[in-house]
């Protein structure tokens, strides 16, 4: 099976910009989460803050890095300045079932929270900046799945924290996505930033003309280079469903690695279960 890379467009732009190549329907972009157990919606390590859902996006084939019976991810972030910190003693009370001094303890976020768990498949790192993202592997059952609703957030934000729904709705793109295969020379190919003769991975000039910023493999679009040690299976994206990487700058989630955010994360990392436990420098 060849390898592809693709461009990943919302409903707005594919007829415009897709022309005559085929288009594949892949997921959205947009508030609500996929099928998945309400319980297990990703949170803040630090604060039980349920994050925000920027995308869900099926995977073509040789993507699914994680098996052939997980065939999407679902990506989730959420701005903290203060993220390297433990959870707050309230917070960490109420996980564990014992009896918490909260503010507002009638409000529904604490009850909530105390009935939250961990999605089996799912991965949680810092971007080295200002924000957590999670990543949640998905089965066929839960991308087709009623879609779930983020949770009830706390009665008011942990210091550090910023919920930036209005910057998302002013500058997200959002809807129903599409992967429209490009013709990429890098696509299956490891990048590197300053690719030699040896390399397989190769420039391409042209590819702001060519190619979308917001993808699925193939050549990497940051102007800011490639992440060291990114794998060929990766999602580069900078403001699909709203996700901000340091204002506005490209983002690259690895599928290969539990560590999907690579040596830009500092201090949080769940790895999904079964996978390998990274070595944090």
């Amino acid at each position: 099976m060849a390898t592809e890379a693709f461009d990943i467009w919302t409903d707005d732009n594919v007829a415009h910009e897709a022309g005559d190549r085929p288009r594949l329907p892949a997921g959205w972009a947009g508030h609500d989460g996929p099928g998945i157990d309400v319980r297990t919606w990703p949170r803040s390590p630090r604060t039980g803050q349920p994050m925000l859902h920027c995308f869900t996006l099926r995977l073509p084939e040789l993507y699914r890095r994680r098996g052939p019976d997980l065939v999407a991810v679902a990506v989730f972030q959420w701005e903290d300045e203060l993220y390297f910190k433990g959870p707050s003693p309230e917070v960490a009370a109420v996980i564990a079932g014992q009896p918490a001094d909260v503010a507002q303890p009638e409000h529904p976020f604490w009850a909530e929270l105390a009935q939250a768990q961990a999605h089996p498949r799912l991965q949680i790192a810092d971007d080295g900046v200002a924000s957590l993202l999670a990543m949640v592997w998905l089965t066929e059952a839960e991308l087709n799945g009623p879609r779930a609703t983020r949770p009830a957030t706390a009665p008011s934000l942990a210091d550090g924290e910023r919920d930036n729904v209005s910057w998302r709705a002013r500058h997200g793109q959002y809807g129903p996505l599409w992967l429209v295969p490009r013709d990429d020379p890098n696509a299956g190919v490891r990048p590197v930033s300053f690719p030699s003769d040896h390399d397989a991975y190769v420039d391409v000039p042209d590819m702001y003309d060519v190619f979308h910023t917001e993808h699925l493999g193939g050549t990497c679009m940051s102007p800011d280079g490639v992440r060291d040690g990114l794998s060929p299976w990766y999602i580069e994206v900078s403001r699909l469903g709203g996700i901000s990487f340091g204002g506005d700058q490209d983002i690259a989630l690895d599928l290969e690695t539990s560590a999907f955010l690579g040596d830009w994360s500092t201090a949080v990392l769940i790895p999904d279960t079964g996978a390998p436990i990274p070595t944090q420098g």
